[in-house]
């Protein structure tokens, strides 16, 4: 293979990745911030460099409230 060519394809098949990944982990992650109970809008946190990964770490290692929230029920078959 020529290296540009090799690095293309890295690059394209890297980008796809990213794209095909990218939101379903936005959705997933906010989802898990409305289970603690707070806005989605925290997820913009991750764009501070460094620690607004460890934020959202924390978040997501913080037990789901037992009861409803204002984002709806606890889902049918969860124990807290």
């Amino acid at each position: 293979f020529d290296i540009s060519v090799s690095a293309a394809v890295t690059v394209g098949l890297c980008g796809t990745f990213v794209l095909a990944t990218l939101l379903p982990s936005l959705g997933m992650t906010v989802r898990r911030i409305h289970d603690i109970g707070l806005s989605g809008w925290l997820y913009l946190v991750v764009l501070i460099p460094t620690i607004g990964s460890l934020i959202i770490l924390v978040f997501a290692l913080i037990p789901t409230q037992a009861r409803e929230n204002q984002w709806g029920p606890v889902p049918a078959g969860v124990r807290v």
